[in-house]
């Protein structure tokens, strides 16, 4: 394969670099494991292109010329400065310094653009990708990404757990369930505008994210008992922060102290490595505070949380809850780019269930919450049962949140400060009264109207077309002519949205956003 013979061109030539500086040589050394990682899904591709749709062979085939080329310019680019006759030792350095970092952004650039095609082709129910999985990762030794990486690539090895979790293999032996002791819940900090909390673990300066489950009213708890330690087994597994979510490292059942009943199930999650405790901030936190940040930080976050939502759903729960209140942002504090706006989490798993499962459409009155909820989903009794889509809307209202940067939702005090009241936002044009729910959604129906009018006016010279495009089709997801969501027909035999192919075809035209919810292929 050509590209596999320009990979390893390139290589050799940085191998044949005599004398380098210490500097380049670290740099060396991310290209190489970067390279390695490519190489390793280059060749898998080749392994399963027979099982391949011939639309999605198209797309790969697409993707991988964009490689190919990206490897050509970066051959190019370095041999010119090898084979300069620069008689300044220190400028030639410098030189080299410039071309390989090229070489790794290019890298990691095609990374992003590869992953949402990479992830379609580990959600196919079939038997062969697992051979081929178990046949490369036999042959191959898979090398480990540097830290300072930023690809979100899976490995082979967490590709086949990511399988192993979808089909609900060996999960059901793993144990999630924790001693309540082993959190002091006299220790605990809340993040601002967040539905989480930081409960410090006993005798220890290190700390969990608790999502809590108030175990009271007419809740199921033998089903919320079972989706939990369904949803914590499935999260526990290795790499799972590359897909928007935190680690799970099990369910804490704490009971009532008077009554010795179960008062709250509690998922504790793991916080990223390397980050102090104190530095988790809700994505609310983000929007009230004004953008500080590139653009490419906001759309990072934006595919982080498309990808997030997807994962879920591939386990079969639907969150039910997704708004800026449970997305926690974590800062980027490398010396050569730190930001505010590193990494994005879903967290907020207090309302999710199986998506087998129905609940009683109970709802609530609470216009911060249903602002982010479909219509038919709004008010204390919900007209619809729970699917997929509704995460779907949800989703593109944050997405529309994130692409103006100006929060929907407005904290202020009252009074003495000690009362704080919610009022919607100066850039939704509305007030609290648009937000009475009315049977038939003839209210609610205006705030998705309004959403949608935004999006068309708003977005498309702040984020451009492309983004725009992503929104609106969120936002009519459940809309009868909705290509991507609506009838019967959506779905294939793996559970991959009829239309992803298309959309991700448009990868090459328009790579800032793309494929940015992988499942449906944007």
């Amino acid at each position: 394969m050509q590209i596999r013979m320009y990979g390893n061109v390139l290589i050799g030539v940085y191998r044949d670099i005599k004398e380098a500086h210490e500097a380049v040589q670290s740099k060396l050394l991310m290209v190489e494991a970067i390279w390695s990682k490519t190489a390793i899904q280059v060749e898998f591709v080749k392994r399963v292109a027979r099982v391949l749709e011939e639309e999605h062979c198209r797309i790969h085939l697409d993707v991988l010329e964009a490689l190919k080329s990206k490897l050509m310019a970066a051959i190019s680019k370095i041999e010119l400065v090898v084979k300069s006759d620069s008689g300044v030792r220190r400028w030639k350095y410098a030189r080299l310094r410039e071309t390989i970092d090229d070489s790794i952004f290019q890298l990691q650039q095609w990374q992003t653009i590869f992953d949402p095609s990479w992830y379609l082709i580990l959600r196919m129910g079939n038997r062969f990708i697992d051979e081929e999985l178990a046949k490369q990762s036999a042959e191959v030794d898979v090398p480990q990404p540097p830290s300072s990486s930023r690809s979100t690539s899976l490995t082979l090895v967490s590709a086949q757990s990511l399988r192993g979790t979808m089909k609900g293999e060996d999960v059901s032996g793993v144990h999630i369930t924790l001693p309540e002791e082993g959190l002091d819940w006299n220790r605990t900090r809340k993040i601002e505008y967040s539905t989480t909390t930081l409960v410090y673990r006993r005798g220890s300066g290190k700390a969990s994210a608790v999502d809590s489950i108030t175990c009271q009213g007419n809740l199921d708890i033998s089903r919320v008992k079972k989706d939990s330690e369904g949803l914590a087994r499935k999260l526990c597994r290795d790499g799972i922060t590359e897909f928007g979510l935190l680690s799970c490292q099990g369910i804490i059942k704490r009971k009532d102290p008077e009554t010795k009943g179960l008062a709250s199930i509690n998922l504790a999650f793991r916080l990223p490595l390397g980050l102090k405790e104190d530095t988790p901030v809700s994505l609310r936190k983000q929007l009230l505070n004004g953008r500080t940040s590139s653009l490419s930080r906001v759309l990072d976050i934006a595919k982080q949380l498309a990808r997030a939502v997807s994962y879920i759903h591939s386990l079969d729960f639907v969150h039910k809850n997704i708004r800026p209140e449970t997305i926690l942002v974590f800062p980027d504090n490398r010396a050569d780019s730190p930001s505010q706006l590193g990494s994005a989490h879903l967290v907020g798993f207090d309302s999710f269930r199986n998506v087998n499962f129905h609940t009683m459409r109970v709802g609530d009155d609470a216009w911060e919450r249903n602002l982010y909820r479909h219509p038919t989903r709004q008010g204390v009794q919900a007209q619809d049962v729970y699917v997929m889509q509704h995460d779907v809307y949800s989703l593109g209202v944050c997405l529309l949140e994130l692409g103006l940067w100006e929060s929907f939702v407005e904290y202020k005090a009252r009074g003495n400060k000690s009362t704080v009241v919610t009022i919607p936002g100066r850039c939704l044009g509305l007030n609290l009264d648009d937000f009475a729910f009315q049977p038939g959604n003839t209210q609610t129906a205006r705030v998705k109207t309004e959403l949608t009018r935004l999006a068309k006016s708003q977005l498309p010279f702040r984020m451009g077309d492309r983004y725009t495009s992503v929104v609106i089709t969120c936002l009519t997801c459940l809309d009868p002519d909705n290509e991507d969501f609506g009838g019967e027909d959506m779905q294939d035999d793996d559970g991959i949205l009829v239309g992803t192919l298309e959309k991700a075809a448009t990868i090459g035209k328009d790579t800032s956003l793309n494929a940015i919810y992988p499942i449906r292929g944007w």
